[in-house]
């Protein structure tokens, strides 16, 4: 039978190695689908973890020592003195928002006090950081602007008490706030996208005002709706370093 249809067994030949490589190679790309499936998954999961340092410091402190908490407060009169100064859009955030709002003081086990500053997106930032970063130097304070994260930090000369100022601009003129400077939003774009971007309506002028560390400071329209947006899994409750 194969001497008189020699040419037909080629072709059953042919097809059966043709299945095997299609089915092979089927094999390849499912199991290259599933590997990008789940770093796609896994870098969602860490972009959309929230990982404050609540959770993460290796030693927190359930009370900051007064002197300490003395000392990060003179750092934030400072830095409203500036802000006010060059008639900047300024708010409160993250917990030093949560102190103002439940306490009018720094929360006891707080490590720093967060400013949000809005800024136009067709400015020039970096001019913008830089003034600031002469002005609090001017004050005494040791500065330093973090390029990764995008953001100023101040640190008082004794205690080293921590201030961050981050810059927020409506960057794609949709009328949603997204933080203006820094390289890590590009590589956590899923976190800042859901975490770190909230309705510019929130920050428009005049905006409310609370007394914190004896100074009256504007934070965010609607209460503690930018809350929802930056603790979006514990912002309904007290969350407190790990023992405390």
């Amino acid at each position: 039978m194969n001497l008189l249809y020699p040419h037909h067994v080629s072709y059953t030949v042919f097809k059966a190695k043709n299945r095997l490589y299609w089915r092979i190679l089927t094999d390849k790309i499912w199991k290259v689908l599933f590997i990008l499936a789940f770093c796609f998954g896994s870098f969602c999961w860490v972009n959309l973890r929230w990982s404050g340092w609540y959770g993460t410091e290796l030693e927190p402190r359930c009370q900051v020592p007064e002197d300490e908490l003395e000392d990060m407060r003179m750092i934030g009169r400072q830095t409203k003195d500036i802000l006010d100064k060059h008639n900047m859009t300024y708010v409160l955030g993250f917990g030093s928002l949560w102190g103002a709002l439940r306490t009018g003081d720094i929360l006891p086990w707080d490590i720093d006090i967060d400013l949000l500053v809005v800024v136009d997106r067709n400015s020039n930032i970096k001019g913008t950081i830089d003034m600031l970063i002469e002005d609090m130097r001017a004050q005494g304070m040791d500065v330093y602007y973090r390029d990764w994260v995008g953001i100023i930090q101040g640190y008082s000369p004794i205690y080293k008490s921590q201030l961050d100022l981050s810059f927020w601009c409506d960057y794609w003129g949709t009328g949603t706030l997204h933080r203006c400077s820094g390289w890590e939003q590009y590589f956590f774009f899923v976190k800042y996208r859901f975490q770190f971007a909230f309705p510019a309506r929130l920050m428009v002028p005049p905006l409310p005002r609370v007394n914190f560390i004896n100074r009256s400071f504007p934070v965010p329209r609607e209460g503690i709706e930018i809350q929802k947006i930056h603790y979006p899994n514990d912002w309904w409750k007290v969350a407190k370093p790990r023992g405390c």
